[in-house]
């Protein structure tokens, strides 16, 4: 419930409020963005270390005088995004908390801290892990009579999205103890469909993955890793606070 000092504030100053928190992450996101700009060449350099080894001059291409402007600005202003979420999450929160008790606002701000690792936990597995493989699959391909020239644009798309999908994977512990805590699914149920979770990871592995074998059993045995730990950890908090 929350408290009742709280329910008298006018709906005015709530909007006041949002507008304020509102502004806050504009001007995170911007100062981030127009640091990220001018580090964007370091940005891209690292973004593409995977593929370098793979390609035939060693260098991606542009196919327009413009695209490198476009690329900069789009990877300067994902990172910014990507960067402040931590912040933009807690203000959604620091919103919302006046309608909280003092002992959930201690749990949601351990469970943003949480996701947020689990986030970039996933950005930096891919980069260090699924990556190289992934390349390492397509360069079999590669014969002598072929040279490839990978359009930047296209690579960046790419390795932007499938980081996106390996950050959102990470959360799955996150997720799990979020449908137990919300009762949208208990713990109980979640473990009752187990099997049709294990046969759903490995459609969504080879989904995301290259078609081979390797690969879609790597991120297949992530996602039930990830499930398994989230399954633990709702575990550890039945038998704490029962």
């Amino acid at each position: 419930m929350p408290n009742p000092k709280d329910a008298s504030i006018p709906f005015r100053e709530h909007l006041v409020e949002l507008r304020q928190r509102i502004i806050y992450c504009l001007v995170v996101v911007a100062i981030i963005f127009v640091v990220a700009f001018n580090y964007s060449k370091e940005i891209l350099t690292f973004l593409t270390k995977p593929m370098l080894p793979f390609i035939s001059n060693g260098n991606l291409v542009y196919l327009n005088l413009s695209d490198g402007f476009f690329i900069f600005f789009k990877v300067s202003l994902v990172t910014s995004i990507v960067a402040s979420s931590p912040f933009i999450i807690y203000q959604i929160f620091m919103f919302m908390a006046p309608g909280l008790y003092d002992n959930e606002r201690r749990f949601i701000k351990v469970l943003i801290a949480i996701a947020s690792i689990s986030f970039f936990t996933g950005f930096l597995l891919l980069y260090q892990l699924i990556l190289p493989v992934f390349f390492n699959f397509f360069s079999h391909f590669i014969f002598d009579f072929y040279e490839v020239f990978p359009k930047a644009d296209d690579y960046l798309d790419f390795v932007l999205k499938f980081n996106l999908y390996a950050g959102v994977l990470f959360m799955i512990p996150f997720a799990v103890f979020i449908l137990d805590y919300a009762k949208i699914l208990p713990l109980q149920r979640l473990l009752e469909i187990r099997p049709g979770i294990i046969i759903f990871s490995f459609i969504l592995a080879a989904v995301l993955t290259p078609p081979d074998i390797i690969s879609q059993l790597l991120v297949a045995a992530v996602i039930l890793i990830l499930f398994e730990l989230g399954v633990l950890v709702t575990r550890a908090k039945h038998l704490i606070f029962r």
